[in-house]
């Protein structure tokens, strides 16, 4: 049984020493669900997928799937797409635009916002059914920052402006950089790793460490003639590792200037560095020029600056997840460079990314090794940079300490702990 004891022996934020049976223990994960998924702020998906009225998307809040509607006030509703009668999937399809939905199964069809319409012999449940009883059940929360649509079970969550706190002002460097915001692009690719959701989750937080072992050979295939270890050189340059109370983190390399990573398409590169001065005069220089560096919002949503892709790790078990990613576009970009965008997105990070394969290849084999009944007993070390001097952050207020660092792990899991140690024994 989980008690807050063995809890506390899984993972101590304070020594930096995790317990390798936070990735494969059946009953942390479904207390996960629960007390994390459950309870938090979690990304469904872009307002630009939802254009028109009628227009929908489904999504997964965890294992629950949703449905996503800009229903008939222009509002945006979301309701469990699971059907009252029995169970079934309210919509099977993926996306599109719709009047109604109907269960496939025994037909009753609900609207936009979940309320149920209509049931096949309705006068066979008598003279006390009422529909309104009957409806979807709501996601009761569903809050919108500059396009960007979360949502959560959870009526007593902070508002989703104080939940994303410091994180924020580096979320905004990609979704709000010129006039007219940011739009997704190019749909979204999904596939699936054998590996559990906080691997990538702590990674994109916490981990600019991996890149100069794990990357090496896809970044040689993409260095410049011009190559210069100290202006692209993974491990030569100064960086800053952030993070919030929370458990959001990220890190980038420091840069006066736009330096985009080298495996973006030149046309992005160009566009970049060419809509800089707007940029600054809208962001400030430190964001402006900050083109680039791996980010996380606690729990399961990642983004990935100057190479515009961002992405949910959806759990599919304590063993597997479902990566959802699309890119991500300045709004007011010609066609062309939107596309140059995806192009680069997926070369490096989409499923068969140059660079995505070497993350995907390193949690899976983690997963496995995990298995045995030692492995999944060893403590992993997460000390480094354990004493290091913290400071606040003049631009976003945010903790901030040495870029090749574990705090932003150490604080994910601090964040962790205190959710699921919540209520127990």
């Amino acid at each position: 049984m989980l008690t807050s004891e063995r809890l506390a022996a899984l993972a101590d934020p304070d020594t930096g020493d995790v317990s390798a049976a936070i990735y494969t223990d059946e009953e942390v994960y479904r207390r996960e669900l629960d007390a994390i998924f459950r309870t938090s702020w979690l990304f469904l998906g872009h307002e630009s997928q939802l254009r028109k009225a009628g227009d929908f998307f489904t999504s997964y809040m965890a294992e629950d799937s949703v449905v996503v509607t800009r229903n008939r006030t222009g509002g945006i509703s979301a309701f469990l797409n699971v059907c009252r009668h029995r169970g079934m999937k309210i919509c099977r399809a993926e996306l599109g635009n719709a009047r109604a939905f109907q269960c496939t199964y025994h037909g009753w069809s609900y609207g936009l916002e979940g309320d149920l319409k209509a049931v096949p012999n309705q006068e066979a449940y008598g003279p006390d059914f009422a529909l309104e009883d009957w409806a979807a059940i709501p996601v009761p929360r569903v809050e919108s920052y500059k396009g960007m649509i979360f949502a959560t079970w959870n009526t007593d969550a902070v508002d989703l402006i104080d939940y994303l706190g410091e994180s924020a002002y580096y979320l905004d460097g990609v979704i709000d950089r010129l006039p007219g915001g940011s739009e997704v692009f190019g749909g979204i690719h999904k596939w699936v790793i054998d590996c559990n959701w906080k691997m990538p989750a702590e990674q994109f937080a916490s981990d600019m460490y991996h890149a100069a072992t794990s990357h090496v050979s896809a970044i040689a295939v993409n260095l410049p003639e011009d190559f210069d270890p100290l202006k692209h050189g993974l491990d030569q340059r100064d960086g800053v590792q952030y993070w919030s109370d929370e458990g959001h983190g990220g890190g980038y390399f420091l840069a006066d200037k736009p330096n985009p990573a080298i495996w973006l398409h030149p046309r992005a590169k160009e566009w970049l560095i060419s809509t800089y001065e707007e940029a600054e005069a809208r962001l400030g220089a430190h964001r402006a020029a900050h083109v680039s560096g791996h980010n996380t919002i606690f729990p399961n949503f990642s983004w990935l600056a100057g190479t515009n892709t961002i992405r949910v790790w959806h759990p599919r078990g304590a063993g597997k997840i479902e990566v959802w990613a699309w890119t991500i576009v300045d709004s007011g970009a010609p066609a062309d460079v939107k596309n140059a965008f995806r192009k680069g997105s997926l070369r490096a990070f989409g499923p068969s990314g140059l660079l995505e394969q070497d993350d995907g290849e390193n949690w899976v084999e983690i997963q496995k090794t995990m298995q045995g009944s030692v492995s999944r007993d060893t403590t992993l070390c997460y000390r480094m940079a354990l004493d290091a001097p913290i400071r606040r952050s003049e631009h976003s207020g945010a903790h901030e300490g040495p870029l090749f660092s574990d705090t932003a792990a150490r604080n994910f899991y601090r964040r962790w702990s205190a959710l699921m140690g919540s209520g127990l024994a």
